[in-house]
């Protein structure tokens, strides 16, 4: 499920100090954790407009209905990369380097629901730098375990 989310910001750079709205693109994956009546939601989610670096933000959570569900392992891996002729992109937190264009950052938590992960990405490159932001997420409880996956694209 692809959306974007209209919310209010500061452009900086691109309208100097006046308020202006800005929008972020997300995407969401879930599916079930078996025997257990709880579901595995993932979240990813990045800043579209932006002068020069953009925010982004992972998450894998677990569910019961509307409540948390603890489970004994919760993973989480971003993946963030820049699009476009002879992109490059730096990261913070820096994570795995994949490629000139892609880094990779990992959580994992032991007996609780959530695992997630924010940072910047700093994209370089051609003019018409994009970028997608990618979530994967597991969990582990009592034996059994489950996986989902969203990306968020320009």
């Amino acid at each position: 499920m692809k959306k974007t989310l209209l919310t209010t910001g500061l452009v900086g750079m691109l309208v100097a100090a006046t308020a202006a709205p800005t929008t972020a693109v997300s995407d969401s994956g879930a599916t079930a954790l078996p025997g257990t009546g709880a579901k595995i939601q993932v979240n990813a989610w990045h800043c579209n407009v932006y002068a020069d670096k953009c925010s982004f933000k992972t998450s894998t959570k677990t569910v019961k209905g509307s409540a948390k569900y603890k489970v004994s392992k919760i993973t989480n891996t971003a993946t963030v990369k820049a699009n476009g002729w002879q992109a490059t992109l730096s990261l913070s937190p820096s994570g795995t380097y994949v490629s000139e264009n892609t880094r990779r950052v990992s959580w994992t938590n032991k007996n609780t629901w959530i695992a997630d992960i924010s940072g910047i990405a700093d994209p370089g490159g051609s003019m018409n730098t994009s970028i997608t932001t990618c979530s994967d997420g597991g969990a582990f409880k009592a034996g059994v375990k489950a996986f989902a996956s969203a990306c968020a694209n320009d």
